[in-house]
């Protein structure tokens, strides 16, 4: 009997003892796996700080020589919109609901995304409107708030006060066209930033030379060979003004249509207080696609169909290395 009762006891302490091991082990497993949890979301913590590092990192603006480092200046890329051309048919068309629908999505679609790609984002983009444009229905259709560059919406007639309230202490002002159906490659703000020199009083800087976009056939067709290479409009035309040498705050759309900006400045650039220039102000690029020109519905003031170019092929065309991707 005696020795019966000390087995039990022998027995049940084992187990006891076996227990406790058993919670020690699973401590210790909890504790590791723990350590392990902890690793790897610091780890992955890392990991998220390093590519943020490396958005901001990449989104590189081209450094200004010794000799402008100082100077003050802002970059005013403006899109018009709702603007009335004094095209009968094309300014009936502009204030109907279908137009400026479809105007926001081609805009939010095309050009807004290729701001978004810019290596440089030191710019402020301006929607210009026309005076008969209703800006709250425009802000409801299109969230500013959505871009990660600077934005506004200015009223055609108000843009040269909005300039010379805002930016009244500049030494530089550059103003860039470029429309609501227009795409500009990845690295085009970086392109004007380098042509800035404090020793210029005006300089004009642009593309001649992109590529045609057809929605309704999603093709793509070489934009220089419709001109017959001669470079004749421009996309992405940047004016890039001295305000401490020219007497007068202007815009780039002060040159009128951009088929004739570089004609009209060199008629007029004496207007500006400018007797003789040792240079030339004009320097459009034709060396690569820089620009997609989109044809879509109410693209100009006829049926788009009308204006395809039928005596060219449809071309490949690279669209991630546009984007700098």
């Amino acid at each position: 009997m005696i020795f019966s009762v000390l087995i039990f006891l022998i027995f049940v302490l084992i187990l006891i003892t076996a227990i406790k091991s058993i919670k020690i082990n699973k401590k210790q497993i909890k504790i590791s796996l723990t350590n392990i949890n902890n690793y790897n979301i610091g780890k992955r913590n890392k990991t998220k700080e390093f590519v943020k590092e490396n958005i901001n990192i990449n989104d590189k603006c081209y450094s200004l020589s010794s000799e402008n480092s100082n100077i003050k200046f802002i970059h005013l890329i403006i899109t018009r919109f709702l603007i009335e051309m004094g095209i009968n048919d094309f300014d009936t068309k502009i204030y109907t609901e279908d137009f400026i629908k479809n105007g926001i999505r081609v805009l939010k679609r095309y050009l807004l995304p290729s701001l978004e790609s810019q290596s440089c984002k030191d710019f402020t983009w301006i929607l210009m409107l026309g005076d008969k444009a209703n800006e709250n229905y425009v802000k409801s259709l299109i969230n500013l708030k959505d871009y990660s560059f600077k934005s506004e919406i200015v009223y055609q007639k108000d843009l040269k006060n909005y300039i010379t309230e805002n930016y009244n202490d500049l030494d530089i002002l550059i103003t860039t066209r470029i429309d609501y159906d227009d795409c500009i490659y990845y690295d085009a703000v970086n392109d004007v930033r380098k042509q800035i020199d404090i020793n210029k009083p005006i300089f004009l800087h642009g593309y001649n030379k992109g590529v045609y976009y057809f929605e309704a056939e999603d093709k793509y067709y070489d934009y220089y060979d419709t001109f017959n290479y001669k470079g004749v409009m421009s996309i992405f035309i940047s004016l890039i003004l001295n305000l401490k040498k020219v007497n007068d705050t202007i815009t780039v759309y002060d040159l009128g249509d951009h088929t004739y900006i570089k004609k009209t400045l060199l008629k007029k650039y004496k207007s500006f207080g400018i007797d003789e220039l040792n240079y030339d102000p004009t320097l459009f690029e034709a060396s690569s696609q820089k620009f997609i020109y989109v044809r879509q519905n109410y693209s100009g003031s006829l049926d788009y169909t009308r204006r395809i170019p039928r005596i060219s092929r449809p071309i490949n065309f690279n669209l991630s290395a546009f984007y700098g991707k």
